[in-house]
């Protein structure tokens, strides 16, 4: 009988390269949101914001938009895995923790928020992530992407687009409404 792919065994070369990478990424992330000045937390006591509540979006543990990092990682460990099917896990994990923090950093530059639409005297605005949530989100496209190794492809592009028709009319967000708003700022 043989091991499945993803039972734990002691790290290869390139599984101690793929956690080298998250150890990185989870470094650069820390400094880019020291030099943002980003809060740790909202401060409130709350692990979960609300829809009405935005003002607590992005700033607590959990938010509407964390359904959309699971779906991300999920997304993201399927294509790559089909495109590099030499990957082991951890360094399929080190590709969902690293792209989660490149999109975390751009999405909380200041050019990132004004490219989305808020307007910055807006106290219900985005104002960008506390580092509780940046973490809590690649903490999800992680979750997501092991949830996707376990089961098939249709259920993970099933639950992908369950998950945007919910949030668009729970919200009034997701994906496609977020790069329609980019779009418009841009054209």
């Amino acid at each position: 009988m043989t091991a499945h792919p993803d039972t734990a065994a002691p790290l290869d070369a390139q599984a101690a390269r793929a956690v080298a990478v998250i150890v990185i990424a989870t470094a650069v992330k820390l400094a880019v949101f020291a030099a943002l000045q980003r809060p740790w937390g909202c401060g409130c006591g709350q692990i979960w914001a609300m829809p009405g509540n935005p003002a607590l979006n992005s700033q607590t543990l959990l938010d509407p938009y964390t359904a959309l990092h699971a779906v991300t990682g999920a997304l993201l460990i399927l294509l790559v895995a089909r495109l590099r099917p030499d990957l082991g896990l951890w360094a399929l994990i080190a590709v969902v923790v690293a792209s989660s923090t490149t999109w975390e950093v751009i999405e909380n530059l200041p050019v990132s928020i004004r490219l989305f639409g808020y307007e910055a005297s807006d106290p219900l605005a985005y104002h960008g992530d506390s580092r509780l949530n940046a973490f809590a989100d690649t903490a999800a496209a992680v979750a997501g992407a092991l949830f996707a190794r376990r089961v098939s492809a249709r259920v993970v592009l099933a639950l992908a687009v369950g998950t945007e028709i919910a949030l668009s009319l729970w919200i009034q967000d997701g994906f496609i409404i977020a790069a329609m708003r980019a779009l418009r700022q841009v054209v």
